[in-house]
């Protein structure tokens, strides 16, 4: 990278922080080339680098949303729509691919989604793919089991590499769209809640309502009331935010599926 000194940008491990941190990046001027976005998580292991300047990042909604207007204003909506499967990405380095690939947007505009000659490109596509692929994997695979009877209540428990919950959610709610079912998330410690009639919402749970949902797992019947508490402000938050809304089964696919449960 030459006798410059690299930027390392530190952030939170999710949209707003990434989002933020790029745009941090993006209007420092520093040179794309000497940038690198940086999610701070306790699953991925960093390197300090000796020759970097590192700046942490506050997240803001304010920049998230910015950043997401100049993609589709400037680049494509098509472009925005890689962006936003790439950021569900459970890789590490996601944030530098997005960043590089969003700054050869501003450049190529609506060609960037082509542009696969270029590494930042193709390394878009990669990040693309594997969500792509294993939410379609999900899809496939993906079995509810009936934890409770009266009234009938559906529940998966999925551990996916990606976060790819609020994709599998779209798929589902149109398929049992007259069901109550949730989808629980056990690795990225989120649920979807759909009730029936078509109402969704996607939320980060509390360590209390995880191990509610675990209770309702496992012991059905017993828990019959817990169901409720996680229904009853669908209503009421879609009010105040409409945008609430191999041959073999890899391991981590198998686990949570009801016919191989012992």
């Amino acid at each position: 990278m030459g006798d410059k000194r690299v930027r390392i940008y530190r952030c939170a491990d999710d949209e707003v922080g990434i989002f933020s941190a790029i745009y941090e990046a993006g209007i420092s001027g520093y040179g794309h080339k000497y940038i690198k976005i940086q999610p701070q998580s306790a699953d991925y292991m960093y390197s300090m680098e000796l020759f970097a300047d590192y700046i942490d990042v506050e997240s803001s909604i304010k920049k998230m949303n910015s950043v997401l207007d100049a993609i589709k204003e400037k680049i494509s909506h098509e472009a925005y729509e890689y962006v936003m499967k790439a950021i569900v990405s459970g890789d590490a380095g996601r944030g530098d691919v997005i960043y590089q690939f969003i700054t050869y947007g501003f450049t190529l505009g609506a060609k960037v989604v082509m542009a696969v000659q270029f590494q930042e490109v193709a390394d878009m596509f990669t990040l693309v793919r594997s969500v792509q692929n294993e939410a379609y994997r999900y899809i496939e695979v993906l079995r509810f089991k009936e934890v409770i009877h009266k009234p009938p209540l559906l529940l998966s428990v999925i551990e996916p590499k990606h976060d790819i919950v609020a994709h599998l959610a779209n798929h589902f709610a149109d398929r049992f769209n007259s069901e109550w079912f949730i989808i629980y998330d056990a690795r990225h410690h989120k649920a979807v809640f759909h009730e029936a009639g078509g109402k969704w919402e996607v939320r980060l749970l509390s360590e209390n309502e995880e191990q509610r949902l675990k209770e309702l797992n496992e012991t059905e019947e017993e828990y019959s009331d817990l169901w409720k508490v996680f229904f009853e402000n669908i209503a009421v938050k879609e009010r105040e935010n409409k945008k609430l809304q191999t041959g073999n089964l890899p391991l981590r696919f198998r686990e949570h599926m009801t016919e191989f449960e012992k």
